[in-house]
Parts: C-alpha cells; sequence; structure tokens
C-alpha cells in the first residue's frame, strides 16, 4: 500500500526539527557537566565513566523501546512525553543537593531516556512524511542541525561553568527544553494510525531488551574499573547471555517484535554495525576524555569546550561533503577514506603532553568530526541500499538501535580505559615518591597516550572491514543487465 503524498512535509517537519535542534544544543551544553561534577564534589576520577554511563543507558538502552512506543502511541504524544522526561531530568540534576552522586546517576538515566524517545520520531517522520526521492535530503537536514547545535553547547558551556559553575548550564537546558515542548505542542497535529493503546505491546520483549543491552554498555565499565574476572564484572557477562538467549526466544514468536531480526542477518547490515561500534565511540569518548584531560592538566574549563565544538565543525562538514561522495563513489570506498580521518585525529592525540596548544587539540577533534560526520550517512545508505520499501521504517529504526548503542559503547570502553588509567598511573607515581599534583598530570598525559593508541588500533580493524562491504553500485549494474 503506498502512502499518500505529503505536500506539507516540509512544514510538518519544522517542530520535529526545533525538538531535535534542542536535544543536541543540550548535549553540547551539559558535555563538561559529568567531568565538572567530579570535580566539584571532589569524587573519584572513575565516577565521571558512571555519571557518563547512566545518560548512555537511558539513551541506547531504551532506545528500541521508546521507538517501538512511538508506533503504537503516535509521534506527537511520544515526542511531547520524551521532552517533558528530558527536561524534567535536567531540572532534578540542577538542584541535585551536593554530594548526591546516587540521585544523580538515575537523573542522567531519565535524561538519556528523554532522548531515546526523540531522536527515533524525528527519524519516523522523515521515512514517512518525506517523499521517497527526499529521504535523502530529510537526513542531511537532520543530521546537519544536530552537529551545527552541538557546535555551540562546549564552548558556550565551557565559559559559563568557568564563571559560574555547572548548575546554572543545567538551568539553560530546562529553559530550552520548556520552549521546545510548548512549540512541539502548539505545532505538531495529531498522529492519524496509532492505536494508541499497548494491548499486544511486547512488552517480555523490552525487558529484555533493556536487559541485554545495559548489559552490554556495563561490561566494559565494570571490567575496567573492578576487573574482568571480578564477580561484577562475570554477573554482567552472565546475564547479558542469559537475557540475549531470552530475548532471541521471545522476538522469534512475537507477532510485532521490537527487534527486526530479518533485517539484521543482513551482510549490510552487520558490516557497517561493527565498524561502528569500533568507531563511532570516539565522538562521545574524545569529547569526554579531552575534557578531563584539560582540566587535569591545565584546570581550564573553556579549552577543551572549544576544541569539542571544533570536532562538531567537523563533524558538520562531513556529513555534507564526505557523506554525498557515496551517491556517486562505493560507499565501502568513501567509508574506509573517512575513517583514515579518524584514525588520523586519534594519532594526533599520542602526541598531546601538559602543554598541548589548543591548536593541536582542535585539529585533533576537528579530523575526528570530520571522519564520523561521513560515515554516519554513508552507512545508513549502505544498510538500507536494497531493501523493500514497506520494510524501511522498521530497518531504519533497527539501525538506529545499533547506530545509538555505537557511541555509549565506545565510552563505556575508552572513558573507563582513560580514568583507570589516572588513578593507577598517579597511584604508582605517589609511591616512587612524585607529589600528588605532578603525578596526577604525568598520569593523565601517558593515559591519553595509551587511550589514543588503542583507539588507532580499533580505527584500522574498521578500515579493513569496511572494504568488506558489498558492492552497492556494482549490484545496480548486474541488476541492469
Amino acid at each position: 500500500m503506498e502512502r499518500k503524498e505529503n505536500s506539507g512535509y516540509m512544514k510538518g517537519f519544522i517542530p520535529f526539527i526545533i525538538a531535535a535542534a534542542v536535544l543536541s544544543l543540550c548535549g553540547g551544553f551539559t558535555a563538561a557537566v559529568p567531568a565538572n561534577v567530579v570535580t566539584d564534589w571532589g569524587l573519584d576520577s572513575g565516577a565521571t565513566t558512571w555519571i557518563t554511563l547512566a545518560y548512555s543507558l537511558g539513551a541506547a538502552a531504551m532506545a528500541p523501546i521508546m521507538g517501538k512506543l512511538g508506533d503504537v502511541l503516535g509521534r506527537r504524544t511520544t515526542i511531547l512525553l520524551s521532552m517533558i522526561i528530558y527536561g524534567g531530568g535536567q531540572l532534578l540534576i540542577a538542584l541535585c543537593p551536593e554530594g548526591g552522586f546516587i540521585p544523580i546517576l538515575v537523573f542522567r538515566f531519565l535524561v538519556g531516556l528523554g532522548a531515546a524517545g526523540i531522536a527515533p520520531v524525528v527519524m519516523a517522520y522523515i521515512m514517512t512524511e518525506f517523499p521517497q526521492e527526499k529521504l535523502g535530503k530529510g537526513f542531511a537536514i537532520y543530521m546537519f542541525t544536530s552537529c551545527g547545535m552541538v557546535v555551540f553547547g562546549p564552548t558556550v558551556g565551557g565559559i559559563i561553568m568557568t564563571f559560574t559553575g555547572w548548575r546554572p548550564v543545567m538551568w539553560i537546558c530546562v529553559a530550552c527544553c520548556v520552549i521546545a515542548l510548548l512549540l512541539c505542542f502548539a505545532m505538531i497535529g495529531k498522529d492519524e494510525g496509532p492505536k494508541k493503546t499497548l494491548a499486544g505491546f511486547d512488552f517480555a520483549g523490552a525487558v529484555f531488551v533493556l536487559v541485554f543491552f545495559s548489559m552490554v554498555l556495563s561490561i566494559p565499565t565494570f571490567g575496567q574499573n573492578s576487573g574482568w574476572t571480578a564477580v561484577p564484572t562475570l554477573i554482567c557477562v552472565a546475564l547479558g547471555v542469559v537475557s540475549l538467549l531470552i530475548l532471541l526466544a521471545i522476538e522469534k514468536k512475537a507477532e510485532n517484535p521490537i527487534l527486526n531480526g530479518k533485517f539484521m542477518a543482513r551482510k549490510r547490515f552487520i558490516l557497517p554495525v561493527v565498524v561502528l561500534f569500533l568507531s563511532q565511540g570516539l565522538l562521545q569518548s574524545c569529547m569526554t576524555n579531552i575534557i578531563m584531560f584539560s582540566i587535569y592538566t591545565t584546570g581550564d574549563r573553556t579549552l577543551s569546550g572549544i576544541a569539542t565544538s571544533v570536532m562538531y565543525i567537523g563533524m558538520a562538514l562531513g556529513t555534507i561533503v564526505i557523506g554525498p561522495m557515496a551517491d556517486k563513489k562505493e560507499p565501502r570506498g568513501v567509508a574506509g577514506i573517512a575513517l583514515v580521518f579518524v584514525a588520523a585525529g586519534a594519532a594526533l592525540q599520542m602526541l598531546f603532553s601538559a602543554n598541548t596548544p589548543l591548536v593541536l587539540m582542535c585539529f585533533s577533534l576537528f579530523l575526528i568530526g570530520l571522519g564520523l560526520g561521513g560515515n554516519g550517512t554513508i552507512f545508513m545508505k549502505v544498510v538500507l541500499s536494497g531493501l523493500d520499501r514497506a520494510a524501511a521504517g522498521s530497518g531504519s529504526g533497527t539501525y538506529n538501535v545499533f547506530r545509538d548503542m555505537s557511541a555509549p559503547f565506545g565510552v563505556a570502553v575508552f572513558v573507563p580505559l582513560f580514568s583507570s588509567g589516572i588513578a593507577s598511573g598517579t597511584a604508582e607515581l605517589m609511591a616512587g615518591g612524585a607529589e600528588e599534583a605532578a603525578a596526577t598530570i604525568q598520569a593523565c598525559v601517558s593515559s591519553l597516550h595509551t587511550t589514543a593508541l588503542v583507539q588507532v588500533i580499533s580505527v584500522i580493524i574498521g578500515i579493513v572491514i569496511c572494504f568488506m562491504l558489498p558492492k552497492i553500485y556494482e549490484d545496480r549494474k548486474k541488476a541492469n543487465q
């Protein structure tokens, strides 16, 4: 059944792109909040990992569930509810009492939960309301807006935090969310089609989706903080395996499963997802690690904000410069070249010292953003190529789950690798007679070098896998012969 042509699709897209813009803007504003909270409250450096992970659990583990709720409850209900949760979480963080480590973890999860409901709804609008020949334009607008809005956040947020602390930044985010909520409420019309009832919803699948993806994200964090053979790590592994087996059995029998297994079995899905897990995590992890690095080595909270903004400028350029190259050239070649920029940016971090100039820091993150921004649209093209139009909505939704998972997974690996390296390195140097301040700076530099080396190796593996992707245009030529 063909869908009706919506002549007013661009006008209807306005409130959704506003919600996406606010989501990205607030994400940029609060990028340095975990590191600043840890510093201001005198917590162990490893606490940054847990605060970051709390958001990731909500944003990634809940993404498939919130996306499915959007199909049931409708886009308007889902985006309004998600915006309330997202803004409410920001408000609770702003009001969090000094030293309230556990509460702030809960509030960060709520912020992630709200984000998990907004992004899929925006993508669903593009897939269902934009003309088929305009889908690329829709996704380009969405990604460019997201990248462009994040550009302002880290720099402005860093400047505000330098003079006033991190709480005023949270209040700014609350105000932005309230404005976006009112605009969405006024501009988004009632949905047509959704059942608006949870009868028949895959609740069992939702539970085990949450458990499985939560364990996937938690295993690296527990492994690097508690030890890979420690009881908490082994419990996460066991729960992850058991929940996966149960999830596969449930989704196989479900009439309307949350995860589309047939779509995920395609080579065009598996390989891009593997590359994303190897590389996309550098976006958030480098941002978090550079913020921590700057605070520990210089005490300046604005330098890292500027560098992070430059990274998102690179990402925005990659989206509109590198990404479209895959419309003419084989995507696998363009994707491999894009990752070369990412590897170069990560490698530059092995040259960082306690007195690293801002220009080198910016250039490193710019290259990482440039490559990852290009691959964001390239992999979408690879995954959806050859997919039946009737399955495009569920297919893009399923891919979006794993795409969103890749960044938090990288954070769960690279952030604790960096923070645990600081802790162990500082303790070792102090045992050798070094003063705490000097030991911390030296350990911070050394840990960043180690983390950067691991990141480079991961990206190189990703480059190799890129060239194993199917040739899209070759397949089309054969089909036309």
